[in-house]
């Protein structure tokens, strides 16, 4: 049984683990594992979205403890989420259903043993566990067995050097090693491995392929649905990284975590001039008060930017008036303030200067990091939803910039982004971007207000003469709110 079991998983997975189903590519996988073991090569898989990945993975693990004897089998991933809930929730889900008992003791953590020294199954993290560079090899240190298999989860966000630590521990008589995630990007260890396709045996798992969307319904449960795959490709389009990534499982040719691509830097250039419709037209601050940071102001009329004003020291009364002659002199309908940190004071100034100065404009408070709740959005606060929203309009030709604009290019091209724990796209945190760059990216969040504030398409105020009264200041500020929802305006 065991002979016939280490020649054929799938048998193993139907006689033991009583799996029903399994679609295509999950059975291929199966089958190729035995070869990968004779040839001593890793199996690498790039996966698009919820397809049964971590569920076979976790067959195979178990298929490999008792085929082989002793053995160790080694689950592991960056977070404990997807060690704890994911990893080791399959191998519990598989042991429930277990058709017949091989044996071993299962424990709450991610341990089963049968023999103490050197046959077990065990599960932790890449980093909370100690398997990091300061902890020089952590956990991965001390596996001794004839027999090794490590699984490797969400293996695009493992550090490189732990692939170093995993290649030290499969120099065993037999060896098994299977790398799977989403191929967020091209560069890093688990993108060289997906490539080289003389040392590795490489899967291409697509959302495309699987049987629930082929079949639009459910064929297998927890599969990728028809109608998921069709909401990504209206949301993305299929030339978004996050398409190639996370639904066709492929390398995408820019990376997933960049917000803007050189190639959309270069469409906003041939841009330049074009946008001619006036009736849209703003201005952004980005304040960095009297500090080292320059104080910025861009003005743009339908997504191109005609104007930038910068400066080192200036006081808030004089930025918000600076602020105000630039919208007047591009016919501007808003003026939009970061207020996250010290721009408070120059929207303040802004609005005390409305009731009867500027009354016939829409004062923005832009507070990015108000957060969205879970479900709300896919975005977790206001600032990655105007990243991607300036993004959008750069993919739809809605935004334009000059080539000469260095600096801002540069801004634009550093902020990556990534899914926080609750699953929501959220950008790198600033000072992150301000370390590389060696400078804030003043320039680049002025650019992200302003195409977010293109979108909202705010009209046209009438000028209003007696704006001191109450109701006269009430009925303006009922207006801004109506047009967004997400900002708060007048005082």
């Amino acid at each position: 049984m065991l002979k016939k079991w280490k020649n054929k998983p799938t048998t193993f997975m139907d006689e033991i683990l009583g799996i029903e189903k399994i679609w295509r590519l999950q059975k291929e996988l199966l089958d190729i594992v035995p070869v990968a073991i004779a040839e001593r090569k890793h199996i690498y898989i790039a996966s698009g979205h919820a397809l049964g990945k971590d569920f076979i993975a976790a067959g195979i693990g178990l298929w490999f403890l008792y085929c082989y004897s002793p053995s160790i089998v080694i689950l592991t991933a960056p977070t404990e989420r997807q060690v704890k809930k994911i990893m080791w929730g399959e191998v519990l889900n598989h042991w429930r259903h277990r058709q017949i008992d091989l044996g071993g003791v299962i424990y709450a953590d991610p341990y089963i043993e049968i023999e103490k020294e050197n046959w077990y199954l065990i599960g932790f993290t890449t980093k909370e566990s100690g398997a990091s560079k300061k902890a020089e090899g952590g956990k991965f240190q001390g596996f001794h067995a004839p027999h090794i298999c490590v699984v490797v989860s969400e293996a695009q966000a493992v550090e490189d050097n732990i692939y170093d630590q995993i290649e030290a521990i499969t120099t065993s008589e037999v060896i098994l090693t299977i790398f799977i995630g989403n191929p967020t990007r091209a560069s890093g260890r688990f993108a060289k491995g997906l490539q080289d396709k003389k040392k590795n045996i490489v899967f291409n798992f697509s959302c495309l392929q699987n049987p629930n969307y082929l079949q639009r319904r459910t064929v297998i449960p927890g599969l990728a649905s028809y109608e998921w795959v069709e909401d990504k490709r209206e949301k993305w389009g299929e030339d978004d990284p996050r398409w190639y990534g996370r639904v066709l499982g492929q390398i995408p040719r820019v990376a997933i975590n960049s917000v803007f691509s050189q190639e959309m830097i270069d469409q906003m250039a041939r841009n330049q001039g074009l946008m001619q419709y006036t009736n849209n037209a703003g201005i952004a601050i980005d304040v960095a008060g009297e500090g080292i940071d320059d104080n910025v102001i861009l003005g743009g009329r339908n997504g191109e930017i005609i104007q930038i004003f910068r400066k080192l020291r200036i006081t808030p009364g004089a930025l918000a008036y600076k602020a105000y002659k630039m919208c007047r002199e591009i016919d501007g309908n808003f003026i939009i303030v970061d207020c996250d940190g010290l721009g408070i004071g120059v929207w303040q100034e802004l609005v005390n200067m409305s009731f009867d100065l500027i009354n016939d404009l829409h004062i923005i408070k832009f507070h990015g990091s108000k957060r969205y709740k879970f479900g709300e959005s896919e975005y977790a606060n206001l600032r990655a939803e105007a990243h991607f929203t300036a993004r959008k309009r750069a993919l739809e030709n809605q935004a334009a910039i000059s080539k000469t604009y260095d600096e801002l290019i540069e801004d634009l091209l550093e902020p990556q982004y990534f899914e926080n724990s609750r699953g929501m796209i959220q950008i790198e945190d600033k000072q992150d971007i301000k370390d590389r760059l060696g400078r804030s990216p003043g320039l680049g969040d002025a650019f992200i207000m302003l195409q977010w504030g293109f979108e909202q398409k705010y009209p046209k105020l009438l000028k209003k003469q007696n704006m001191g009264d109450y109701q006269g200041r009430g009925q303006l500020i009922t207006a801004e709110i109506d047009v967004t929802p997400h900002t708060i305006t007048g005082y």
